[in-house]
């Protein structure tokens, strides 16, 4: 059973759950209001490191007023177990949103291999109570629980003869010719403009306030009813000013999701708001062709890739892709930063021809 209540917030259904916690649908138990509830688990299922991102995510997101992010509410701990209450979304997730699944027949939907997973169970049940509010009272929990950070790594030079990807890497898989087709119809790419238009400009609203997102994936963007796409999950953000040894931003350790990431983030170097338009850069690749620009299993080989590897030609895997969206997503996935656009609002630019 789902808990009953978390702090003011009575918990309807389980949204989605993640390495180290649950979201919830809930319900202000004064204004009736519904809501998303990031739940942390309690000390130890929980390390500090967590807690003190949520407290961050919480800050971040309290001073950010645009209408392609999310709005937070609150935030705090209850009975042991932080949480942030947030804007509920009713929609999809990015990669969903823009499938050809759902446009088409049976037959795509097969060729595709896209199902919609549904949430199985919840945490344990929880008492009520209103507990403390504000991220003082989490980072207070997070200092009770202080444990070794178990999701960042240091960066550590490879073995001699591995600083280069291999020479016979394959690439991208192959992609059924009838989701290439799929993927290519004009209907679909006026989506795919549009929503991703969105998540550049409210990239290009953050990045205008002196941070950087760093975990940008298709999972952290939401399209709701209306269309309108919803920058997600601040628990990585970085802000210019941040002192490099800060705890949860330190140079010389790598954060974030491998596959999206920059090659500066993939090897623990400063990064700024270019680094996000790289991962955008990734996340348009894959839309266009089914498949991202590196893919190997092995993170060893695959930080190789990332920084090493060019990725095959858009065209060369999908010929009906659109030539200008092709263009930018390569341009984007530059390792050298000064290649790629330098702003968010040049690919809100390039995405409107």
């Amino acid at each position: 059973m789902p808990p009953h209540r978390v702090g003011p917030y009575q918990i309807l259904s389980v949204i989605g759950r993640g390495g180290i916690g649950i979201v919830y649908r809930g319900r202000h138990t004064g204004s009736g209001a519904l809501v998303a509830v990031k739940v942390l688990g309690p000390s130890p299922a929980v390390d500090a490191t967590a807690a003190r991102r949520l407290a961050r995510e919480y800050e971040v997101l309290r001073s950010l007023d645009h209408p392609n992010v999310i709005r937070v509410y609150e935030a705090g701990v209850t009975e042991g177990f932080s949480y942030l209450a947030m804007e509920l979304v009713e929609g999809l997730d990015l990669r969903t949103y823009l499938s050809p699944a759902l446009d088409d027949a049976p037959a795509l939907a097969r060729a595709c291999g896209e199902s919609v997973e549904e949430p199985s169970s919840s945490l344990g049940e929880l008492s009520g109570g209103s507990g403390e509010r504000g991220p003082d009272a989490i980072r207070a929990l997070a200092a009770l629980m202080d444990e070794p950070e178990t999701e960042e790594f240091r960066v550590v030079a490879p073995a001699e003869g591995c600083g280069e990807a291999p020479g016979d890497d394959p690439g991208p898989p192959a992609v059924d010719p009838l989701v290439l087709e799929a993927l290519s119809r004009p209907a679909r790419l006026d989506r795919l403009r549009s929503a991703l238009g969105q998540v550049a400009d409210a990239l290009g609203y953050v990045h205008g306030r002196g941070l950087v997102h760093r975990d940008l994936k298709p999972s952290n963007v939401m399209v709701d009813d209306a269309r309108r796409a919803r920058l997600m999950d601040f628990g990585l953000v970085k802000g210019a000013a941040e002192a490099p040894d800060d705890v949860l931003t330190q140079t010389g350790r790598v954060v974030g999701t491998y596959r999206y990431m920059s090659p500066e983030q993939a090897q623990g170097q400063p990064v700024d708001a270019r680094s996000d338009l790289y991962s955008l850069g990734v996340i348009l690749y894959e839309l266009l062709i089914g498949a991202p620009p590196f893919s190997a299993r092995d993170p060893v080989t695959l930080w190789r890739e990332i920084l090493h590897a060019r990725p095959r030609p858009v065209l060369e895997l999908n010929p009906g892709a659109p030539p200008a969206l092709a263009a930018l997503a390569e341009r984007l996935l530059e390792k050298d930063p000064a290649r790629r656009c330098q702003s968010a609002a040049e690919v809100v630019e390039a995405l409107r021809r």
